[in-house]
């Protein structure tokens, strides 16, 4: 196993150890494969050894490992088939959620079971909500000292083995609460509270031996104790809570992903056509380096964000990425597994088509991998807003440059006129764009409501158009063609690069 060099030598000692055990019990988590049946031997196995308390801090029971910990024991568990699906769903059962929202009483009843090796599972998703995760419709109401919580759930992985379930429920039907996102709350339920069921078990592409349930909430009935975080701070707490998620997610598809590649150079060392080893064919050297390329990268992302989240961030980008990019190549890697296998490929006796199953399941949970790209976007593009450069008119070389210079416009009085002759300029220099408000605050000084107020008066006589965002207020304008004609003559915006043959071909 590849260290990385800011682990530190407790959390080096402990991948040296987890990734024996992985290797010693592959051959185990084979047979329950084939057979179809949970593997208990072997998560009991882990539970006695410590690892589902990786992630926890030592003063719970845990190994106080941190994030980085429980990466790797993710990747190392999810080398034996359905093992590692079972320490993920465990810790996304509560172990973010209670951590870092729940009071010291919760921590110490949940996160000491947690540490021994007690099994969770997380519900968000129902009929009604999927990727638009706040159209929850599970209800929750206050009656005394309680809460009473109907609906369903479904898609919840391990729902049937798990013992503590992480459920996030409606407690306020108020548009404008609903309108800020604090209408959801986030409980815990334990496994045989009267009028919590099982309600279905889905057949799925993958997870063969794991199951994936629908949960039934009829009247149930838990104490305030079971709520965590304030109500209706469920929203904040699921989406820091599927941050970590994405993450040990990511952790566990590096994993499996390496052994595929493991796989693919042992089987292309022994497999001979055309009078030689087919790894000796450049054609199938280059898919290996592309996949070794693939693992490498995305592990690196998935431990590079657990130092991240270890330091104190939220990671809430980098999670987005490690988890679009770890099962993105995950799918690419199975694909070109299986076609460098070719009908080998193709069987159940290498875990080469496993990877593709695994892998389509990936980017679908913990948000759709479209969704991670409206994560990146909306979150990610904040660290590109702050470009300090405008294109403006150089004299001297007579075109537009990036520049860091202030406009000729600051300080001075800006009238109807002059505002204008800015838009214009800007045209000159930008002419497919708009000014937003702080361009123009850095332009001329002025506060947003003088330059409102002057855009309006342009726009009222049609000199410019303005846009507006959709809340509907004003955000850029731009001058109109009319408007660019009455701020400069026609020769303002003229140019023309050398080649050109201005006396030949202008008119």
């Amino acid at each position: 196993m590849e260290f990385y060099p800011w682990w530190t030598d407790e959390q080096k000692k402990f991948a040296q150890e987890i990734e024996q055990f992985a290797t010693e019990n592959i051959p185990k988590a084979e047979e329950c494969f084939w057979t179809r049946t949970f593997p208990m031997e072997i998560v009991e196995e882990a539970k006695k050894r410590g690892y589902f308390g990786a992630g926890i801090p030592q003063e719970y029971g845990g190994l106080g490992l941190g994030v980085t910990g429980a990466c790797i024991a993710c990747e190392q568990m999810n080398r034996m088939y359905a093992v590692g699906h079972i320490i993920v769903t465990s810790y996304i059962g509560g172990l973010h959620q209670i951590l870092n929202h729940g009071t010291e009483e919760q921590k110490q009843e949940w996160l000491t079971k947690m540490a021994k090796g007690q099994l969770g599972a997380v519900c968000i998703t129902e009929i009604f909500a999927g990727s638009d995760a706040a159209s929850v419709m599970t209800e929750a109401r206050k009656e005394g000292d309680e809460w009473v919580i109907n609906g369903k759930k479904r898609f919840s992985t391990t729902a049937g083995p798990a013992e503590r379930y992480l459920v996030y429920a409606r407690t306020s039907d108020d548009p404008e609460v609903r309108r800020r996102y604090g209408h959801l709350t986030a409980f815990v339920v334990e496994k045989g509270t009267p009028g919590f069921h099982l309600e279905k078990v889905n057949p799925l592409v993958g997870f063969d031996n794991l199951p994936n349930s629908y949960l039934e909430f009829d009247e149930v009935r838990v104490p305030d104790f079971n709520r965590i975080g304030e109500v209706g701070a469920g929203w904040n707490i699921m989406m820091t809570a599927l941050n970590f998620e994405r993450l040990i997610g990511a952790a566990a598809v590096t994993g499996g992903l390496s052994d595929v590649i493991k796989t693919v150079v042992y089987y292309t060392n022994r497999r001979v056509q055309f009078r030689t080893q087919i790894s000796r064919l450049l054609n199938n050297q280059f898919k290996i380096a592309e996949m070794i390329t693939k693992q490498k990268l995305a592990r690196l992302m998935t431990f590079y964000t657990a130092y991240l989240m270890d330091s104190g961030g939220q990671g809430a980008v980098e999670s987005a990425i490690a988890k679009l990019v770890g099962t993105d190549y995950a799918m690419e890697v199975g694909l070109d597994a299986v076609q460098l296998m070719g009908g080998d490929g193709l069987t159940r006796f290498y875990p080469a088509e496993r990877l593709i199953r695994e892998a389509k399941i990936g980017q679908i949970v913990a948000g759709t991998n479209e969704i991670q790209k409206v994560v990146i976007y909306r979150m990610g593009a904040l660290e590109y807003l702050d470009w300090p450069f405008r294109l403006r008119w150089n004299p001297k070389l007579e075109l537009p440059i990036q520049s860091l210079d202030e406009g000729p416009w600051k300080g001075k009085e800006i009238t109807e006129e002059i505002m204008l002759k800015i838009l214009a300029e800007d045209y000159r220099c930008n002419p497919g764009l708009y000014m937003t408000i702080e361009d123009m605050q850095r332009e001329t000084g002025l506060e947003k409501e003088k330059i409102l107020e002057l855009w309006a008066k342009l726009e009222e006589k049609k000199l410019a158009v303005t846009f507006k965002d959709r809340h509907g207020n004003v955000i850029m304008a731009k001058a109109t063609y009319k408007g660019i004609r009455q701020a400069y003559p026609l020769d303002h915006y003229k140019w023309y690069p050398d080649w050109f043959d201005v006396e030949k071909f202008g008119f």
